[in-house]
Parts: C-alpha cells; sequence; structure tokens
C-alpha cells in the first residue's frame, strides 16, 4: 500500500472565500480591506497577511487561523523547533552550573514536556 503525502498549500483563503460565496472585493471589506489587491495577494501566496487581518479570516470563515494557513503554520511550526533544539543544546552546556542552575533545569524540563506534547 502507498502512503500519499499531501502537500499543504501556504493557505486556503480562496477556497473558504469560494465557499463563503464571497468576492475578493467584499471579502477584503470584512477583514478590514479598502480592496480586493490584498486579498488576490494573500490566495497567490504573495503575502502573509498582518496578524490582526489573518484574526479577521479566522473570525469571517469560523475556522482557526491555523487551518486557513497550514503551510504558513507548519514552516512556523519547523522553525520553532529547530530554535527549540538550539535553546536547548546552549542551555545544555550550562546546567549545573553557576548560580542560575535551578532556573536552568526548569527550563530544560519545560522543553521536555513541550515535546511530549508534541
Amino acid at each position: 500500500m502507498k502512503i500519499v503525502q499531501t502537500r499543504l498549500l501556504p493557505n486556503y483563503v480562496r477556497t473558504h472565500r469560494k465557499k463563503a460565496g464571497l468576492s475578493q472585493r467584499e471579502l477584503g471589506i470584512l477583514v478590514g480591506y479598502e480592496g480586493e489587491g490584498q486579498i488576490s495577494r494573500h490566495e497567490r501566496f504573495h503575502s502573509v497577511p498582518p496578524f490582526m487581518i489573518a484574526v479577521a479570516y479566522e473570525v469571517v470563515f469560523k475556522r482557526p487561523i491555523a487551518e486557513i494557513f497550514p503551510g504558513l503554520r507548519q514552516t512556523v511550526e519547523s522553525e520553532v523547533e529547530q530554535r527549540l533544539d538550539e535553546l536547548q543544546a546552549a542551555l545544555g552546556r550550562k546546567s549545573g552550573r553557576g548560580r542560575h542552575a535551578v532556573t536552568t533545569a526548569r527550563k530544560l524540563e519545560w522543553i521536555a514536556e513541550h515535546r511530549m506534547l508534541a
């Protein structure tokens, strides 16, 4: 049996907009833009919306931001996990030493718990 891995699109703004029957201009007005230009750029993956607009998409479509922008979320998650690896390595090098040993141990424990939840 062959397992097919599907690549997530950076976002599904167009899919949700079409499902709602909205024009780009109408959606633009709903999320706080003057026209449809920015909506088009988001749909074609040419730009990422600012946080407040991303939240507005969530409100309009009644879907979590991570569902509307799964490819972006996946990219951010990978980058954060990489930085967590780097932080863990840096903390590990100084663990058990100095006056901050308890704080360092707490941070390492938090990282371990975070990894178990993933």
